[in-house]
């Protein structure tokens, strides 16, 4: 704990440091004291953060800024975590459903988790139907969905099993933890679990059938892959399902 205090201290004594207040004076303007404040109070909530490196750790909160999007994971639109003291950036699912709402051009994104004998899928067409809500049930998957404005529908589904798969196949601190029973990951955390597999569904989603803004695009280059939930990778498990062909071609984003 004494490590931690000392470690705190260096962060802020990092920040007061002429040169980096004159960074953020000119990078963030009236934004400046708020940053400072933000990253001041996830060090003090987490020993970890507070263990890595003030400079690294202030250029990954720095992408939540850039993004305009608020850096309290409690909001869970975007985080900042440390895996052996090495900070990284992370969007969260509802972080990606903002940034691509922002663009106008979808009438309606969603990520939810699936339970035992909410749907049916049909294995041809595709088409999905909606049985009614089993809060009761065992989840079984998740599923996110878009529609565009000119009308184009896609939806990827992945069951439990693969994003278990997915899980083990592609974090590294997950794979860490199961081999050493600790609890390092968000994978491992059962109350993180669920947003990290919506996370999961819908950034493959976005990925590979988003419509892309600047931003949007900024946001995948962002997104730290220190757990490697990259679009492209997340197709390779998941059954994609489109509804309709799009009126426009989706820009896809290279990841």
């Amino acid at each position: 704990m004494e490590n931690t205090q000392i470690q705190k201290r260096t962060i802020a004594q990092f920040l007061n440091v002429p040169s980096t207040q004159k960074f953020l004076e000119e990078t963030l303007s009236d934004k400046k004291g708020e940053f400072i404040s933000n990253l001041i109070a996830i060090t003090d909530s987490d020993e970890n953060l507070a263990a890595c490196d003030p400079a690294k750790l202030m250029k990954c909160a720095m992408n939540a800024t850039a993004l305009n999007l608020p850096l309290n994971k409690n909001l869970g639109y975007a985080y900042v975590i440390a895996y052996k003291a090495v900070p990284s950036f992370q969007i969260g699912y509802k972080g990606y459903i903002q940034l691509a709402l922002r663009t106008g051009q979808y009438e309606f994104l969603n990520a939810v988790e699936v339970r035992e004998g909410e749907l049916i899928r049909n294995k041809i067409t595709g088409e999905i139907k909606f049985l009614g809500e089993k809060p009761e049930n065992k989840v079984v998957g998740y599923i996110a969905y878009l529609k565009l404005r000119s009308g184009f529908q896609a939806s990827i589904y992945m069951t439990e099993a693969e994003i278990e798969a997915h899980a083990v196949r592609f974090s590294k601190s997950y794979a860490y933890d199961l081999k050493n029973k600790t609890m390092s990951s968000k994978w491992s955390d059962p109350l993180d679990r669920p947003k990290m597999a919506l996370k999961t569904v819908l950034k493959g989603l976005l990925g590979t059938y988003g419509l892309m803004t600047t931003e949007l695009a900024k946001a995948f280059d962002s997104d730290d892959n220190s757990e490697n939930e990259i679009g492209q990778r997340v197709v390779e498990d998941a059954e994609i399902i489109p509804q309709s062909e799009p009126t426009e071609t989706p820009k896809k984003v290279k990841i």
